[in-house]
């Protein structure tokens, strides 16, 4: 095998792993995980992203208010965002993971008693330490 062909096969390996850029949606509607995204994130957003064979209570965040339908979505973010070599689409996934997580932070003050207060908080903590290495 030739060192072109080795090239072109590692390129179209590369291709298939890395997210396509123009998926680098900034809207809640827009960020649409695989099932095998989905069951990465944390049983509280499996209701969310796949509420045909998910529909207990321990699949929703409860106790929240509204607003909490940002969160998952921002961990879909930046679960992409930890998967890209490329710095520009690194950052756009960061980008719409900070504004997801944002809104979710700011839904949340009138909820001291979140379940999950302190992981929003830390998530929210963490995309911004990401971001800041960015620049």
């Amino acid at each position: 095998m030739t060192i072109y062909s080795r090239v072109v096969i590692l390129v179209s390996l590369v291709c298939i792993v890395l997210p396509p850029r123009a998926r680098a949606q900034n809207d809640q509607d827009g960020w649409h995980p695989t099932a095998i995204e989905a069951m990465m994130l944390p049983k509280f957003c499996w209701g969310q992203f796949m509420k045909n064979r998910f529909r207990g209570p321990e699949f929703r965040i409860q106790n929240c208010g509204p607003g909490m339908n940002h969160y998952c979505p921002a961990l879909v973010a930046l679960n992409r965002a930890n998967r890209s070599f490329d710095s520009r689409t690194k950052r756009g996934y960061l980008q719409g993971a900070r504004a997801q997580a944002l809104y979710t932070v700011k839904a949340m003050e009138k909820y001291p008693y979140c379940p999950i207060r302190g992981q929003v908080d830390r998530t929210y903590q963490q995309i911004e330490r990401e971001l800041g290495s960015l620049r």
